[in-house]
Formats: C-alpha cells, sequence, structure tokens
C-alpha cells in the first residue's frame, strides 16, 4: 500500500494510489456513549486549530477504547508532557490520500507501544514528531489506545485532504496546515449527526469546515 510525504512543498504517494469508495465513511473511532461533547474542527481556540475533537467525562478517562477509523500506515509519533503527563501525539496516512492524527492517548496497544521505542522522551510542551521506520500497518477497527489524555479528557482526529481556499490562513504550515475537512461528515451519519447536536466547548459551533 501506497504512504504519502511531504517534500516540503507538496503531499505525493511513493506508490500508485486506491482510488476511495464514495461516499468515504470512516468507522467512528470511539464510544459515541461515552462523548459528553465536540470540539468543531476549524476554529480559533488559544490559536486557530484545523482539527476537531471528541470530549469525555474525566470519569470516563480509563475506559475510552480508540480504534483506527480506517486501515493506515502510523509514519510519524511524539511523545511530550503537557503538565506532568505523558502526551502521545500520532499521525496515519491512509493509502487513497488522507491523513488522520490522534492526540492524548494512552494505553497504547502493544503493537503500537513497540513501534514508539524508537522516540526519545517526552519532553515539555515538545511535540515534534518522528517518523517511523518503517510505518507501522494498522487495520480499520484495530485497538489504538485504552485510555485518553488530560481529564477533562479529549482526543483529536485531524482528517485531510486538499482544501486550498484556507491556505491563506496557514501560511506557515504547508504540511498540514492547508488541508482540512469537516470529519462529522467521514463519520456513519448517525455519529455525524450526534457530534453536531452535542455541547461545544465556549468556542461554540463556529467552523470553517462544517
Amino acid at each position: 500500500m501506497p504512504i504519502w510525504r511531504f517534500n516540503g512543498n507538496t503531499w505525493s504517494p511513493n506508490g500508485p494510489p486506491p482510488s476511495s469508495a464514495e461516499p468515504f465513511e470512516f468507522q467512528t473511532p470511539v464510544d459515541m456513549s461515552k462523548v459528553t461533547a465536540a470540539l468543531w474542527p476549524g476554529q480559533s481556540r488559544g490559536g486557530y486549530k484545523g482539527h476537531g475533537g471528541f470530549w469525555f467525562d474525566s470519569s470516563d478517562a480509563d475506559s475510552i477504547i480508540v480504534r483506527a477509523p480506517v486501515g493506515g500506515h502510523l509514519v510519524q509519533a511524539a511523545r511530550y508532557l503537557e503538565g506532568t503527563e505523558e502526551q502521545v501525539l500520532l499521525f496515519f496516512s491512509v493509502p487513497c490520500g488522507f491523513f488522520y492524527r490522534f492526540d492524548h492517548v494512552s494505553g497504547l496497544s502493544p503493537k503500537i507501544e513497540d513501534a514508539l521505542k524508537v522516540i526519545t522522551g517526552p519532553a515539555t510542551n515538545d511535540s515534534r514528531t518522528t517518523f517511523m521506520s518503517p510505518p507501522l500497518w494498522v487495520e480499520q477497527g484495530e485497538i489504538v489506545g485504552t485510555s485518553v489524555g488530560i481529564p477533562p479528557s479529549n482526543i483529536f482526529p485531524n482528517n485531510v485532504i486538499p482544501n486550498p481556499a484556507w491556505a491563506d490562513s496557514f501560511a506557515n504550515d504547508k504540511e498540514f496546515g492547508h488541508y482540512g475537512v469537516c470529519f462529522f461528515d467521514y463519520l456513519p451519519s448517525e455519529d455525524g449527526d450526534l457530534m453536531r447536536s452535542l455541547p461545544t466547548g465556549k468556542e461554540g459551533k463556529t467552523s470553517d469546515y462544517c
């Protein structure tokens, strides 16, 4: 399966990419019955954030199973400290050209934990990524982690495809900042509708993508 790489200016695959099914739909990565609020992508939250997220009550933090929403290669990862809590940031390349990421995932699966042994750290507020060599394939539905983030806990999927209309907002981040989608649209319809109906952060339901 091809892997997409960024050369500093553009993305390209290292082999012929497969076409994606239409409509392209993810498996919801978490149990929606445990999600208490939605963070909308494409809004300012202490600076502009292209990604959105699932929000959980802290009481559920150690019982959130996170699964791969679609098959892809783990290609970049980071371990960093936010306060005293170790955080893990994971980037996945999907053969047809999507990227998605999870942040604040913990209780990693043995397979992913083993792959991340090459990463030094964690360091405080330093989330620079390490490229996985070789990349690690993770199947759709495979467990990525068994708990999440900083109470009150959240994880952030960031699913990216070309969206040049917003490029000027991200002039310093050509790798990911020039690309973004409303990930609600790629969840099963009932879960996407639920995300739109849930309470939000203080920024509300403003979004450049949704």
